[in-house]
């Protein structure tokens, strides 16, 4: 009898194991880099990203800035290329605004008008795939300070198409990547290197912390939606990183699949001007309070000296 019950136990882990899916989700493309600063830099710094995604058949998604394909008003063919190796590879690609604008700062048509400015030379890029260019990432993860903007914004989106990409796992790997660039570019390997190995650890117990999360709102664990972004640090750490998400149990899965949970149809009633997960937004909206969301990771000290002090 307690041989079958360890056997059942087994089971019911194997099932739990099986069930951790996560989408990879990359903002501010075509990149945001202090050490690849040529055109030609930011396409080798995004070919390397891709090769990541690629070598762990992972269906990632970007979300691109319009305004930073453009040579003061001319296309600029190197940062279009990156939009068309994301492409060739079989990745998505989805509406991050015309400039990365700030919706709590701005009007609501302003911001409406960096949406459909966000649509220039991707949209078409993208369709010309025979696909839809359908998903909508939000600058900062900011819908609005008041209901009045947010429920704008939401009416806008739907009647143009588009669906919100939201973010489970919010992080500050910008800060990380940021630290990165400083140790490159002042030649310090040793402590680039150690910022990379930081970043790793960081990065994992930033999961592990959305999982408990996961568990204490949904009593399961939900596919979560990781946030990234086209930076010099996940140039060269995304594959360690993809590597460490795979042996704690993830499989890796789109978009358009992690939606599919009922989880992201939860509603969110949050108002203000702080961007956050979207797993914070349902546990407010569902009257959660401060013991919720203890145990955030925090960056570590030598990464803020090495992000703030170049």
């Amino acid at each position: 009898m307690r041989f079958r019950l360890f056997l059942l136990c087994l089971v019911f882990s194997h099932q739990l194991w099986a069930q951790k899916k996560i989408v990879i989700t990359v903002d501010d493309l075509p990149g945001v880099t202090d050490y690849y600063r040529t055109p030609d830099g930011r396409l080798i710094m995004n070919q390397k990203l891709i090769r990541h995604f690629q070598a762990h058949r992972v269906p990632a998604i970007g979300f691109v800035i319009s305004r930073w394909l453009y040579h003061e008003v001319t296309p600029d063919p190197n940062q279009v290329n990156v939009l068309k190796a994301w492409l060739d590879a079989g990745l998505e690609l989805g509406n991050h605004t015309f400039s990365h604008k700030d919706f709590t700062v701005i009007s609501i048509q302003e911001y409406f008008d960096e949406v459909t400015g966000g649509e220039k030379i991707t949209k078409k890029l993208v369709e010309q795939r025979g696909k839809p260019f359908q998903y909508f990432r939000h600058p900062y993860l900011r819908k609005g300070e008041t209901p009045a903007k947010k429920d704008s914004l939401e009416r806008f989106l739907v009647q143009h198409n588009y669906r919100e990409a939201p973010v489970t796992v919010d992080n500050y790997d910008f800060l990380f990547s940021h630290a990165y660039d400083n140790a490159l570019l002042k030649g310090d390997t040793a402590s680039a290197a150690e910022i990379g190995r930081q970043y790793l650890d960081y990065m994992t117990a930033y999961v592990r912390y959305y999982e408990a999360q996961s568990d204490s709102l949904f009593k399961r664990q939900i596919p979560q939606s990781l946030l990234t972004h086209a930076n010099t640090i996940n140039a060269v750490y995304m594959g360690d990183l993809l590597k460490r998400l795979a042996q704690s149990g993830y499989t890796f899965i789109s978009l358009e699949e992690a939606l599919k949970d009922p989880a992201y149809r939860s509603k969110d009633g949050y108002i203000g001007k702080g961007g956050i997960s979207w797993m914070h937004r349902w546990a407010l909206t569902q009257g959660k309070k401060g013991v919720f969301f203890k145990g955030e990771p925090e960056v570590p000290a030598m990464v803020t000296k090495w992000a703030e002090n170049p």
